[in-house]
């Protein structure tokens, strides 16, 4: 009853179809960076790769979990009679993971990255033979069998006689009933990721850089209980996540890893081991911790303790629990699809499905309870969702559907995702990819930076904006739900200053992207009207950005004080300055309308860089950066005869790689991390030079002339006038 209240209560809250409605639209408000990552797909083939601008192309699923690379062949799990499968491969017998590269290969070659999941379980085919595990000459008694294959094998699930497939007792036995598989530990995909790295480059080299610690571990007894017959418990997938990552991690320590990576609703909160008794018991055992939160800790206490960063990105799978993953298209169908997407952002919304009787009230709001994870257990993770699917791919609500999802996960910051599977091409989701991704044929994009919008009611119609960097260009995708009846739509623009007119594109029930009539612009509003069941892009032309500010340059007045100044730039009306404190992250100090500005209060002996960006409404010229770092020194200048102590050494350390940031060096690795207790060595001083000189040869500096040109350790003496040397040097 609760859900048909709920129902009901949606449906009477949102605006009828054909009413006007007003979106806003602000270009300076909440705007942020859209991560190209959320465009990605799951077994997409090059030409969709290309078509699409997909960035990431994901091989996973339930069969990944079971692949085994040195025959190129994967148990089908429950999906298909368990049955092993070897892959087809372009050349050669299949070994050392030939069906993979030739993945990698084509993937790569159309522009994307790979996301490549690892096995954590441990047995996986033995051969590259076709093989099953309940062939029906052992297990006779079983709902279902195969045909047209060379062998006769059954889906694992004993026959109750009711005549319906999928709900007699799976067939539980010890592990691997008919001897189709073999034991491997983790070495063995240590060595996939090291083939893979060798064949096609590490992280850095812009080679294999995207690796999954498996997939849906929650679900290993449900879908693959003839190897894994048991619930999997929080210590058995921690303890492969764990053991797995770090192996990662050691072949390539700029990889890129993702973790969670669970089916669903209560594969956030239980193990496995839970949801197969219906209890708490693994729960309980682990101080009452639901499983992200247990992980996230765990995963954090490993970092603090060895310096190894198991996973980079938390990922989830989910899909919507009310049968919109179908091709179910009748009305009450198609509204639930418009409304189930809240579900991704919106904290209010209780889920219509048995979601909404179960954890935290029902209330899925997935994106913020992602960033709440992290930001409460493990700071720095970045968020993805590896799995999504709202079905309907052959008909425009499938296509709206889509075209809203992708805009959640622009707007709401998600870093990463992958839908299950890469859309069929010419169908309707596919075109909806393509608004966003291509909507010209000429690969014009919708923008790269998000800023404010919002539409009166988002089941009805939804709106989302972005800033193309490239062009300046405001781009608005105006999603309508609605079943019947066009919506007179006014967009009213805030902090933009718009062209004479908007391009139109548009895509409808007849699946084909059109380029309309342009939409004047009459001073900061347009107007236009929205079939139902369309997605409408508008393509706003800018002004061009104002030219980066010139001679920007900040200097030390005094130990608590800068001053900063550059040169004019044309088409600005103010400025931004941002602050870097001891090479940490910037943040913007203030804004001004004129070429200086100066910055006091400050702390002596700290590190501080600077930067500087000119504004013209909407759009900002990139960052000028001063070119050395400054620094203000308590003791500056050094009194004469003044003794060398190790907190010079150690403020020059700091100031010295925050100078290197700024040249976009990597850090200097010091001898002698902490001076607390240590004599200063020539070592300390010619580091220092060092690191020094190379940051300032990049910026474009002159070299420093050094009193002493060469420090000799043991005949040397360290002076003074070495320190104030540095110290000038990165002022």
């Amino acid at each position: 009853m609760r859900t048909l209240f709920l129902a009901a209560a949606l449906l009477a809250a949102v605006a009828p179809a054909g009413a006007a409605i007003t979106v806003t639209v602000d270009a300076s408000a909440n705007r942020h960076a859209i991560d190209a990552r959320v465009y990605g797909v799951a077994w997409a083939n090059s030409a969709t790769i290309t078509d699409l601008s997909i960035p990431l192309n994901r091989w996973g699923g339930n069969a990944m979990s079971r692949y085994n690379w040195a025959f190129s062949t994967a148990n089908r799990c429950k999906d298909y009679y368990f049955f092993n499968i070897p892959d087809s491969v372009s050349s050669g017998d299949g070994s050392n993971g030939k069906s993979a590269d030739d993945f990698i290969s084509f993937t790569r070659a159309a522009g994307a990255q790979p996301v490549m999941t690892i096995p954590m379980m441990s047995l996986l085919p033995k051969d590259r033979s076709k093989r099953c595990s309940y062939p029906q000459a052992t297990f006779a008694n079983q709902e279902e069998f195969s045909t047209f294959e060379p062998i006769t094998c059954g889906n694992g699930r004993y026959d109750d006689g009711n005549g319906v497939t999928g709900d007699g007792d799976r067939i539980l036995t010890n592990p691997d009933p008919n001897n189709i598989a073999t034991s491997y530990t983790s070495a063995h995909q240590g060595n996939w990721v090291q083939h893979m790295i060798d064949t096609w480059g590490n992280a850095a080299a812009g080679g294999m850089t995207y690796y999954s610690l498996d997939n849906e571990p929650g679900l290993w007894s449900f879908d693959h209980w003839d190897v894994h017959p048991d619930g999997a418990t929080y210590d058995e997938v921690w303890g492969k996540m764990q053991e797995y990552g770090a192996l990662i991690r050691s072949k390539d320590a700029n990889a890129v890893i993702t973790g969670g990576e669970e089916w669903g609703w209560s594969g956030y909160f239980m193990s496995g081991h839970d949801m197969e008794n219906n209890d708490n018991s693994d729960r309980d055992a682990h101080g009452g911790k639901e499983w992200y939160d247990y992980m996230l800790d765990q995963a954090k206490a490993y970092q603090d303790a060895h310096g190894v960063r198991i996973f980079d990105v938390l990922t989830v799978h989910f899909y919507p629990q009310s049968g919109e993953f179908s091709d179910d298209v009748s009305t009450t169908m198609q509204q639930l699809r418009n409304r189930s997407t809240r579900s991704l952002w919106d904290t209010s919304y209780v889920d219509e499905s048995w979601i909404g009787q179960t954890f935290h009230e029902g209330k899925v709001e997935l994106i913020p309870r992602l960033k709440s994870w992290v930001a409460n257990h493990y700071p720095g993770t970045k968020i993805g969702i590896t799995e999504y699917n709202w079905g309907a791919e052959h008909h425009i609500n499938g296509a709206t559907a889509q075209a809203d999802i992708l805009g959640i996960l622009g707007r709401e910051g998600v870093d990463l995702a992958t839908r299950w599977e890469a859309p069929p091409a010419g169908s309707h989701i596919y075109n909806a990819f393509r608004m966003y991704r291509n909507y010209d044929g000429a690969h014009s994009k919708f923008g790269d930076v998000s800023v404010a919008a919002s539409a009166p009611s988002p089941d009805d119609v939804a709106a989302f904006a972005a800033i193309r960097s490239s062009d300046n260009a405001l781009t608005l995708m105006l999603v309508a739900k609605t079943l019947s009846g066009s919506t007179t739509t006014t967009v009213n623009l805030a902090n933009f200053t718009a062209g004479t007119a908007a391009q139109r594109w548009q895509l409808t029930s007849t699946n084909s992207i059109t380029h309309l009539a342009d939409v004047a612009v009459a001073g900061s509003s347009l107007s236009l009207t929205l079939p139902a069941q369309s997605i409408t892009l508008l393509v706003i032309p800018g002004v061009a950005a104002p030219v980066v500010p010139a001679n920007f340059v900040a200097t030390a007045t005094s130990n608590s004080a800068v001053s900063l100044s550059w040169t004019a730039s044309a088409g600005a009306s103010t400025y931004e300055i941002y602050r870097s404190v001891n090479n940490g992250v910037y943040t913007l100090l203030k804004s001004t309308s004129t070429t200086s500005a100066s910055d006091t209060g400050l702390t002596a002996d700290t590190t501080y860089l600077y930067r500087v960006r000119a504004v013209a409404g909407a759009v900002a010229s990139a960052f000028a950066t001063d070119a050395a770092t400054t620094t203000i020194f308590l003791d500056d200048p050094l009194p004469v005869r003044s003794f060398v102590k190790a907190v010079h050494i150690t403020q020059l350390r700091t100031a010295v790689n925050a100078m290197r940031a700024a040249a976009g060096l990597a850090a200097q690795t010091f001898t002698d991390t902490s001076l607390a207790g240590v004599k200063i060595k020539a070592v300390h001083l010619t580091q220092l030079r060092t690191a020094l000189d190379q940051a300032r040869a990049a910026i474009g500096l002159p070299a420093i002339a050094y009193t002493d040109p060469t420090i000799t350790a043991g005949s040397t003496v360290v002076k003074g006038a070495h320190i104030t040397e540095l110290r000038n040097g990165v002022k």
